[in-house]
């Protein structure tokens, strides 16, 4: 067999031998990744870690594990966009906050990491509970301050205006003023009781008496005081009831007066 002969047979015999698969050529237990199915030979596999190396770069980051120091954090930390000490953040704080409040949370977000984006977001989070908590509060203490002036209402009729007077003359004499603006837990002001109130107008009224011979005449009754006159007026044996007494229309009349008061 001439030499041209030999080598065309050898060059058949190579073409005709069957392809090998990159995968099988790589180490037994990374064969069956998923992922490797994506690529048809060696080439295309490099090329792809190529491009996930220069997409990671410099920019990688690396995680601490669990034995790293405060150090190896504040690397990442740094690295991810936290200032540089706690007066680096550069966000608005909530309304209702005072200096002092602003610095702790400045110290509590350098603390935990955060950057000034997660920072913002953090402050206008607790910006929107701590307004929403605010009118809330304020809310439900106007609420109980409008139920305290119903009640009075109620109990003291038209006599009410006058209470009313009466109380403030009463808080004025032995309260301070800054004792009745503190506000209760339920959010309303201590001068906005009904109970304080009701003491208040009744220790003025007390003092009245003892400055001036009787009540004076054109002190308005309440609702009960009405009521306790009323059942003398009624009172077996009364002109009242009697209409040949010569008292008895004034009694009736007195008796209207009364009814009015209690707004019957």
């Amino acid at each position: 067999m001439s030499e041209a002969e030999t080598t065309q047979e050898t060059g058949s015999q190579e073409a005709a031998a069957p392809a090998v698969n990159f995968i099988d050529t790589l180490p037994e237990d990374i064969r069956a990744e998923p992922s490797l199915k994506n690529f048809s030979d060696i080439g295309g596999l490099a090329k792809s870690y190529v491009h996930a190396q220069r997409l990671i770069g410099s920019d990688k980051v690396p995680i601490p594990g669990k034995s790293a120091t405060e150090e190896d954090w504040d690397m990442v930390y740094s690295r991810l966009g936290r200032p540089t000490d706690a007066n680096g953040y550069e966000i608005e704080m909530p309304k209702a906050f005072e200096e002092k409040d602003s610095q702790r949370f400045r110290e509590a977000a350098f603390k935990a990491g955060l950057n000034g984006k997660q920072a913002s977001a953090m402050a206008e989070m607790l910006n929107g509970q701590l307004t929403e908590a605010s009118e809330t509060y304020t809310t439900n203490a106007e609420n109980l301050r409008h139920d305290s002036e119903m009640e009075l209402r109620k109990e003291w009729g038209k006599a009410f205006e006058q209470k009313m007077q009466q109380a403030n003359r009463g808080a004025e004499y032995f309260a301070d003023g800054e004792v009745l603006d503190i506000q209760l837990a339920d959010g309303r002001k201590v001068g906005d009781h009904p109970q304080l109130i009701r003491m208040f107008a009744s220790l003025a009224e007390r003092i009245a008496e003892d400055n001036v011979e009787g009540k004076a005449q054109d002190a308005i009754m309440t609702p009960v005081e009405a009521n306790r006159e009323l059942a003398e007026l009624q009172a077996k044996d009364s002109p009242y009831w009697d209409k040949t007494h010569p008292q008895h229309d004034s009694f009736v009349q007195r008796a209207a007066q009364l009814f009015e008061l209690m707004g019957e």
